[in-house]
């Protein structure tokens, strides 16, 4: 019985590690910043899945989508 605990103790822990380093990861990703003057600098720096393209704008480059207001 007290196996049965301890293990189910540490199948939660390693769940808890997963969660908090894919957050942790998720989170370096989103404060990665590249600054721009105009629209080429970013091509090399963002990469962007179709059909968004990158974009400069106020001197970050950013991921825009062409059919988001349609």
């Amino acid at each position: 019985m007290q196996k049965e605990k301890n293990m189910a103790k540490v199948t939660n822990l390693f769940y808890i590690t997963i969660l908090f380093l894919s957050l942790f990861f998720i989170a370096m990703n989103d404060a990665a910043r590249y600054e721009c003057r105009e629209d080429s600098h970013c091509v090399t720096k963002v990469k962007c899945g179709l059909p968004r393209t990158p974009k400069c704008r106020n001197y970050i480059c950013f991921c825009h989508n062409p059919n988001k207001y349609i």
